[in-house]
């Protein structure tokens, strides 16, 4: 892959990493996604040009996207600088394999990723408000479905996109679940069976239908079909990973969280059982791999239960308090 324009080498990793039987589908897409932005910038050099200079650009204009072609951004959004510390290794391994990378390997440094900051997690009074307010919209009717999933189960969009009709368990006779498969999930500990409560069992089934109506038929169609135009979809596909940025941007509207993300509600799910005394060994049955480390992540909890645990060591002033001896008082008294 020497000598090739950046685009050609990177199209060929990806070959070589979809024969690559052991990775999972998942890893594929995400791969092409980051080699999607890689090209916006390096697509068009020959891969035995590009210098180190060329990749601090791709950082600092990544972080920052400005309008430089045509007076079009490069990228939709900008990125944080972890993805694009993914990306650059993406880079490096496409560059590896084009034998290029050695001689930029001790030049090309990856961005600093600021420390963790506990998310904000809503309160009970804003947990009402977002979910009644989505209740009354139709335009944000799928991504009020997939919230009350996960706020209820803890399985993320990333997770729920992938599932299919033959894991889901809806059998009134039994405990109603949904089956998390390996192909859904980051790491090996995730696949996981996960009860549904009431309002869980409501908004699969809601999405149930949904899929029903778009075409869905077979076991292995998706509960979220890929929609392949307007009014058309694909139920032998899964949905885009974007399948939801349309409703989700209209739910933060008119709820008024604007930096709401689907994801946070897995913490908000999570921070729940924790609040409600369930212990961690079953919150990580039901969430799936959450370390030491990630439940203190997750656990922390709303302003209102650490005032009532606070309040619980509060002691009433003494209604009168003697006034304080004098000197010749205590003298007196000695």
């Amino acid at each position: 892959m020497s000598g090739k324009m950046f685009q050609t080498a990177a199209r060929e990793w990806l070959q070589i990493r979809r024969n690559d039987t052991g990775l999972r589908p998942r890893t594929h897409q995400t791969n092409e996604g980051y080699v999607q932005a890689l090209n916006r910038f390096f697509g068009e050099m020959d891969t035995g040009a590009i210098q180190a200079h060329d990749v601090r650009r791709y950082q600092l204009e990544r972080l920052d996207n400005p309008i430089t072609i045509a007076g079009v951004c490069r990228w939709k959004r900008k990125a944080t600088a972890s993805t694009v510390n993914h990306e650059l290794s993406a880079f490096a391994q496409i560059m590896r394999a084009a034998h290029q990378w050695p001689r930029l390997a001790s030049y090309v440094f990856p961005l600093p990723v600021p420390g963790w900051s506990p998310r904000e997690i809503l309160s009970e009074e804003e947990e009402e408000h977002l979910f009644r307010i989505a209740a009354g919209s139709p335009e944000a009717s799928l991504a009020y479905m997939v919230a009350s999933i996960t706020n209820n189960t803890t399985a993320a969009g990333s997770e729920l996109r992938l599932l299919r009709l033959k894991h889901l368990f809806l059998d009134a006779r039994n405990i109603p679940e949904i089956y998390i498969p390996p192909e859904a999930v980051k790491n090996g500990s995730r696949p996981r069976k996960i009860p549904l409560n009431a309002t869980a069992l409501w908004a699969v089934q809601q999405c149930y239908r949904r899929a029903l109506d778009l075409g869905a038929t077979e076991a292995d169609h998706f509960l979220f079909p890929f929609r392949r135009k307007r009014n058309c979809y694909d139920p032998s596909r899964a949905a885009s990973p974007w399948f939801l940025r349309k409703s989700w941007e209209c739910l933060r509207r008119i709820s008024g969280f604007a930096h709401l993300n689907p994801h946070d509600l897995r913490h908000l799910c999570i921070t729940r059982m924790l609040e409600n005394g369930v212990v961690p060994e079953t919150v990580r049955a039901i969430a799936g791999h959450v370390g030491a480390k990630m439940m203190e992540y997750y656990s922390h909890h709303r302003a209102r239960v650490k005032y009532d645990a606070l309040r619980l060591l509060d002691r009433k002033p003494v209604a009168s308090a003697p006034a304080p001896r004098s000197s010749t008082e205590t003298q007196h008294y000695r």
